[in-house]
């Protein structure tokens, strides 16, 4: 039963990195909507089932780009800042960084030197999850470990992600999405034993020029990467693989 709630969860992680994993491929959004035909069909509450019907039965690959764009990279729309380093200090390379290289270093896997996104960007840490979960199910004690650790560092911003993302004004199949992303970190809290940390919370789209200034580093230094239909990652193993693990 644990397996099968973990290659649920490895799912799950896979469909998220498809979606806030940023790169320029041109295919870079095949499988999604298949992936959220079956999330739909397995769907964890009423909210996220419905957010799902509207992303899917809205769905194209342009409209989704053009969101994460203008969500993301547009200087001029409040770009969403992606770092645990940024909503923990403000600031860039900050000290969730440190402690997410750290966690990489612990583990198999390495960040492939391609890709600019830092260890502590929500485009790292999911497709970081997805693996550390799928090494586990290869009865690797030690992801085990490194997966919680990850999760409480993920734990610590992931709500003011999701808002700031939900509340966006370019945002509407990423709406859908903050939603069921909102849904499946209450499940994972309940998976981990974790609470919902409470914190004064910074602001709903924090400080503009620092996250222009990461926004257009993004955009200056966007790398194109080889998916899987669903598993997307930034990741490579012992820096012997290319790209996928």
């Amino acid at each position: 039963m644990k397996n099968k709630i973990d290659y649920a969860r490895a799912f799950y992680y896979g469909f998220f990195s498809k979606l806030f994993t940023f790169t320029d491929d041109k295919n870079r959004f095949n499988g999604v909507k298949e992936a959220a035909e079956i999330l739909y069909e397995n769907a964890l509450d009423p909210n996220s089932k419905e957010a799902l019907n509207h992303f899917i039965n809205n769905f194209d690959e342009q409209k989704v780009s053009d969101e994460f764009d203008y969500i993301f990279y547009d200087l001029a729309n409040d770009p969403v800042p992606t770092t645990a380093s940024f909503y923990d200090e403000e600031i860039e390379n900050g000290k969730m960084r440190l402690k997410m290289i750290d966690l990489v270093l612990a583990s198999k896997f390495r960040k492939n030197e391609k890709f600019t996104d830092t260890e502590d960007d929500i485009g790292f840490i999911l497709p970081f999850m997805q693996h550390l979960i799928l090494e586990k199910l290869r009865d690797d004690e030690k992801s085990e470990w490194l997966e919680e650790k990850t999760f409480e560092i993920l734990n610590e911003f992931v709500d003011d992600f999701i808002e700031n993302v939900y509340m966006h004004s370019a945002a509407d199949l990423y709406k859908d999405i903050a939603i069921v992303l909102k849904s499946f970190i209450e499940t994972e809290r309940i998976y981990f034993e974790k609470s919902k940390p409470k914190k004064e919370k910074i602001t709903k789209l924090p400080q503009k020029t620092i996250a222009d200034e990461e926004a257009l580093r993004r955009k200056l230094n966007k790398q194109k990467k080889t998916e899987e239909v669903i598993i997307s990652c930034n990741l490579e193993e012992g820096g012997d693989v290319e790209d996928n693990v």
